[in-house]
């Protein structure tokens, strides 16, 4: 008997901390730390903001947010999108603090972190988020 509440209670706490982390996919969270590499300031374009999608070749929900980061660029003058591949470029996730893709940056056009969404951005909160840097 005791094995079943052991069997129980891991399967509880593991279905809270899925829901916690589903919940916190796809928010908006402030800027790093650290300062933005080369690397990624690169992408930035003076006069528009970045929608810098941060991506492995292996990432099974990249799709989703690369079609979401399209249509709001479409949508939203002033924006555009890009990627980098983390995989070539790992350093680059060491000094952002990146641990999961998608995470997706939006850029200044001066290459400086406005914010950050880790997981596939949601439409509406991202439009709003973008709303006073355009």
């Amino acid at each position: 008997m005791t094995g079943f509440w052991i069997v129980l209670g891991t399967l509880a706490l593991a279905v809270a901390v899925g829901l916690v982390w589903r919940a916190r996919q796809g928010q908006l969270r402030a800027p790093g730390a650290a300062p933005v590499p080369a690397a990624v300031r690169e992408t930035a374009v003076e006069g528009s903001v970045t929608l810098l999608m941060l991506t492995t070749p292996v990432c099974a929900r990249c799709p989703q947010a690369r079609a979401v980061l399209a249509e709001v660029a479409a949508a939203t003058p002033g924006v555009r999108t890009a990627e980098l591949d983390l995989a070539a470029q790992p350093d680059v996730a060491d000094d952002l603090g990146v641990r999961s893709t998608p995470t997706t940056l939006a850029l200044s056009g001066a290459g400086d972190e406005l914010f950050r969404i880790v997981g596939v951005p949601r439409r509406a909160d991202l439009i709003e988020a973008l709303r006073p840097h355009v």
